[in-house]
């Protein structure tokens, strides 16, 4: 145990070391410093300004080799942050279509900071704390092509593509999800960048009922963000979501949407996930995963995956 302890030590303050010195000039003190890279130690370890979140992915369990006491000194001591600063927590397979459930209620929300953009996280009371990390590439892209551009962001959660669209210049954003509290939270991180703007809307609904009733009004948008859950159930929806199952119709229902120059960012981070690019109407994809993958991350074990679709 004791030589596992040592490597992850080392690994942890390389990591910090190196990513710091890379993203700081940028703007940004959130990424991952530990990324599962060793057998004994199946976490991530991700700093969030002021904090280090830790999260063990043995399916609930304590960690195989390593009691967390000693994995909570280790990473204290390399990383210069005390045992009040770290934020532990468990993080169980899903079983069939059992959905993460919120863990507690502090509502205590703090800033952190990505490319010159702040953003509110919390670390306590969810399982996922607003922000993807693995998804930073993703969103420069996103506002690299936005100035002047009307831009939609469905299964928004709390709305990190859409600020990145209207910090881009985008000429409108559309904001979509089912949950009333998260789209709070989007408003709020718009605010915090003091992007405020009457052509900038959120929308509490359903994805596929939002395209439906949209569909009817004849509006465009030239860049869709589709980037769904595995899947839900929520009592606010007719029926459920099963990225496997329903990823072809709710492309297919976005191409209306599209400008004839439009595409859409599809991305999914579920491991199984197969595209089939032939069952889609008239467009033509592009896997850009490895471009949408930051230093921090593993290309090799690949956090999410990423497509850019157009018309053919």
């Amino acid at each position: 145990m004791k030589y596992i302890l040592k490597d992850f030590g080392k690994q942890l303050k390389r990591n910090h070391l190196e990513f710091r010195r890379y993203f700081s000039p940028k703007g940004t003190d959130c990424y991952r410093v530990y990324d599962s890279n060793i057998t004994g130690i199946p976490a991530t370890v991700d700093i969030y300004n002021e904090f280090v979140y830790i999260t063990d992915y043995r399916d609930g369990n304590p960690l195989m080799e390593t009691g967390v006491s000693e994995l909570l000194d280790t990473a204290s001591r390399m990383l210069y942050f005390s045992r009040e600063r770290i934020i532990y927590k468990t993080r169980s397979a899903r079983e069939g279509r059992k959905q993460h459930e919120k863990l507690s209620g502090t509502g205590t929300m703090m800033e952190v900071h990505e490319n010159g953009l702040t953003f509110l996280v919390n670390l306590e009371d969810y399982i996922d704390t607003g922000l993807f990390l693995d998804h930073r590439r993703t969103r420069e892209m996103v506002m690299e092509l936005s100035a002047g551009k009307k831009v939609l962001n469905l299964f928004a959660y709390t709305g990190s593509f859409s600020v990145y669209a209207a910090a881009g210049g985008a000429a409108e954003v559309d904001t979509v999800d089912l949950s009333g509290k998260y789209l709070t939270w989007a408003q709020y991180n718009f605010q915090r960048n003091n992007l405020d703007r009457e052509n900038y809307l959120f929308h509490t609904s359903d994805a596929a009922e939002y395209l439906k009733t949209v569909r009817n009004t004849g509006r465009k948008y030239n860049i869709i963000i589709l980037d769904p859950p595995t899947f839900s159930n929520s009592r606010k929806m007719d029926g459920t979501f099963d990225i496997l199952r329903d990823y072809v119709s709710m492309i297919n229902s976005c191409i209306p949407l599209l400008t004839r120059d439009g595409f859409i960012f599809f991305s999914t981070n579920y491991k199984k996930f197969h595209f089939d690019p032939g069952r889609l109407r008239g467009l033509k994809s592009k896997d850009i995963t490895a471009l949408t993958i930051d230093v921090d991350f593993s290309k090799k074990r690949k956090p999410h995956r990423c497509w850019v679709l157009e018309r053919r």
